[in-house]
């Protein structure tokens, strides 16, 4: 059964051609179409059929040959890339997680940093015949052990996983296959301890049990900064590099950060005022919203504004139902926000960063960044839930004075494909205007998460969201074109998170 989502499409949504890097043991290699030799090999002729006769994307073409002949694989591709299908085709084409088992003792653990993305990525795994279940914050004990006992594939969030395994609860000894989805995210700082504790526990048991098993590890994203890349390949054997890029990304030196996105969309910047930003917002949507379907996803940068703008967008678009989603909600809520925009019930989602990786919505005709993201990668992951799957799409950025010195920093690190064309507003910076807001935090051209430099915010970055930044006015629209968590959560530099 072909998978629904548009996360995991597998209509290709990059063109057959897109340039496809793979890399082993540090050295490339040319990417070649027919699958690797290897006692798989009759395996690899097979599993096309999961797609349901569709042609692979770039990256399916590219991961599951290398993954079904045993490879650990680092990936790296575009948000609504077929990322999804590319890491659970090759653990179902080998029957990997599809019997039913005994208890919370799965074969297959996949790791998100979301509840929402864990529930997304069940779903598709279940899709494709598999016994899958979830382990997340939001549902009760007695409520984890029906939804997962007896599954062969788990999906979950690091703080509830790690919580089991200390109890005993979650028995990692038969695991044959781990993945980490949203894998930048997962080894950043909020994550990195629980995450390198985890795969600690899974290789110690895994290893202890009867038997000659080696674990196999994929990683997907579709950001991969350098610094964390170099952290996540110390948990891997020889991984393989598979980076399907943008074209004007195809020769991509081995230490260079990488970053996919929808370049599909347009990508366009309206410079305005604090007191005319919701005008300006509601005034966008109105337009996109025009014809039946579709919805949009407004950006904003910490929970409390999240509220506050989608009461004011409400009242703004009396004939739309606004929905807010930020970590604040219990697990209820935002299961029932997500359930109302993919029934169509409500076509305007206003919600934190935690919407930017992975969750898969019908149809996002327009993203606006509302605030402008902390940093790149963020960006890049807000801009994916658009122009998905081979639709169109606007990726827009609405931008006030006092956080042109922030977007200045995030435009110069944004692949070319991703930028809206220059104004000459947003590079007009004041200082005072800055600090007024907050920006002096945030100095252009330092990083974000440099070591030692850990603000309060910071430290109580959550497990279960990860954490992320702080908040983000009328003018025309200019035209556009787009170590290892070791446990002690110490190792090589990384990109503070902050709660959301």
């Amino acid at each position: 059964m072909t998978p629904k989502s548009d996360r995991t499409a597998s209509q290709p949504s990059q063109s057959p051609t897109a340039p496809v890097s793979r890399r082993q043991g540090g050295r490339d290699q040319q990417s070649a179409g027919n699958p690797p030799p290897g006692p798989q090999a009759s395996t690899a002729q097979d599993w096309h059929a999961l797609l349901g006769g569709r042609t692979p994307t770039p990256v399916q073409a590219a991961a599951v040959p290398a993954l079904l002949a045993g490879r650990d694989v680092i990936t790296t591709a575009r948000t609504g890339s077929g990322k999804t299908l590319a890491f659970l085709i090759p653990a179902a084409a080998r029957g990997i997680g599809v019997r039913a088992v005994s208890g919370m003792r799965p074969e297959v653990l996949i790791v998100t940093p979301t509840r929402e993305l864990a529930v997304q990525v069940r779903d598709v795994a279940r899709e494709l015949g598999m016994t899958a279940g979830r382990i997340t914050g939001g549902i009760t004990p007695a409520q984890t052990r029906r939804e997962a006992s007896g599954k062969g594939v788990i999906v979950g969030t690091p703080g509830r996983l790690k919580d089991l395994i200390n109890q005993g609860e979650l028995n990692l000894a038969a695991l044959r296959y781990v993945v980490l989805d949203e894998a930048d995210e997962l080894l950043s700082l909020g994550f990195l301890r629980d995450v390198g504790d985890i795969l600690r526990a899974a290789q110690q048991q895994v290893q202890a049990a009867p038997g000659d098993r080696k674990l196999q590890l994929a990683m997907a994203s579709a950001t991969f900064p350098a610094e964390i890349r170099a952290v996540a390949e110390r948990f891997m054997r020889h991984p393989e590099r598979i980076d399907v890029a943008p074209a004007q990304q195809a020769d991509i030196p081995q230490q260079q950060d990488i970053l996919g996105g929808a370049t599909d969309a347009d990508h366009l910047l309206i410079n305005t005022g604090r007191e005319e930003l919701m005008d300006v917002a509601a005034e966008q949507i109105r337009e996109a919203l025009r014809n039946p379907g579709g919805c949009v996803v407004v950006f904003c940068r910490t929970k409390s504004s999240v509220q506050r703008r989608a009461k004011q967008l409400a009242t703004l678009l009396p004939e739309e139902t606004v929905s807010p989603l930020e970590g604040n909600m219990d697990q209820k809520k935002r299961e029932r926000t997500m359930g109302l925009l993919r029934e169509g019930a409500s076509r305007v989602l206003v919600a934190t960063d935690i919407a930017g990786r992975g969750i898969d919505l019908p149809e996002v005709r327009l993203v606006i960044h509302m605030d402008v993201a902390a940093t790149p990668e963020d960006h890049v992951h807000r801009s994916g839930r658009t122009a998905r799957a081979g639709r169109k799409g606007v990726n827009l950025v609405l931008l006030i004075p006092e956080q042109r010195a922030l977007w200045q920093t995030v435009r110069r690190r944004l692949p070319e494909a991703l930028r809206p064309a220059p104004t000459p507003e947003e590079g007009q910076i004041d200082p005072a205007i800055q600090q007024k807001q907050g920006q002096g935090r945030t100095q252009p051209g330092r990083s974000l998460g440099q070591p030692g430099q850990q603000t309060s915010t910071q430290k109580g970055a959550m497990k279960e969201q990860g954490g992320r930044p702080r908040e983000s006015r009328k003018g025309k629209v200019g035209a556009a074109p787009t170590s290892a968590g070791t446990g002690a959560g110490r190792v090589g530099p990384q990109r503070a998170r902050r709660r959301r």
